[in-house]
């Protein structure tokens, strides 16, 4: 590998970003699309493309390792969670059409535990790299341009949510300086997680 290069996303990269996000929400996204992996990636894909919200493109910034596009970081500061939810919803109904829409909604609110991220956190929502460019330093990468930018954004913590079944994630992020600080356990079908934090200070 020559080099990691991080820019920002495009609409164009809508197919990569689908199949990232699907591979870095894991069960939480076979939880929402209902265990139907092509519609999630045919609504993930119109998400990004349509700019909606956390989905859209503009939160979004791509790795290129060697040229080719391998790895997705989504992130935005903390204080802005609750408004990239409401201008996702409109996008919803296009994206996912009815009834489906409903279900996902659905689904989404009886997700377990609280608030994603503190207005003083800078919030990593999907961190992802293609399997075939995973071990080369691309997760580690990503994670130090996400410090970056918050340190930019006069934000000394970075923030995630890791599944409980995901240990190699967590391995990562415990060993780029995150640390754990709840863990909500599986309810009925959802998904349990791990929230993790890192100082930056």
């Amino acid at each position: 590998m020559n080099s990691i290069h991080i820019r920002p996303a495009r609409p164009a990269d809508a197919s990569l970003a689908a199949q990232l996000f699907q591979l870095s929400m894991g069960g939480l996204a076979d939880y929402l699309f209902n265990n139907d992996s092509r519609f999630a990636e045919i609504s993930l894909t119109k998400l990004f493309s349509r700019n909606a919200g956390r989905f859209g493109f503009k939160n979004a910034f791509v790795a290129e390792a060697d040229g080719e596009s391998v790895g997705l970081l989504v992130s935005y500061p903390g204080k802005r969670v609750p408004g990239l939810d409401l201008q996702t919803l409109p996008h919803l109904f296009s994206a996912l059409g009815l009834p489906r829409v409903f279900d996902f909604l659905r689904r989404g609110i009886s997700l377990p535990g609280g608030k994603e991220a503190e207005a003083d956190e800078y919030y990593i929502s999907n961190l992802g790299v293609l399997p075939s460019a995973q071990g080369r330093g691309i997760g580690a990468r990503l994670l130090e341009y996400a410090d970056e930018i918050a340190r930019n954004a006069h934000l000394m913590k970075c923030s995630l949510l890791v599944s409980l079944k995901n240990e190699g994630a967590r391995r990562l992020y415990e060993r780029n300086g995150y640390q754990i600080v709840l863990t909500v356990q599986e309810k009925n079908k959802a998904p349990g997680y791990h929230r993790m934090v890192k100082d930056l200070a």
